[in-house]
């Protein structure tokens, strides 16, 4: 139990990462251009 539960939690918590990253990077992305010339 304790093994299926760490593997859930890592598997969630890099699912989470990699999102919140991946959103940074694209609200980054598009933000940038508007406010340089």
């Amino acid at each position: 139990l304790t093994l299926t539960l760490t593997l859930t939690l890592t598997l969630t918590l890099t699912l989470t990462l990699t999102l919140t990253l991946t959103l940074t990077l694209t609200l980054t992305l598009t933000l940038t251009p508007t406010s340089s010339p």
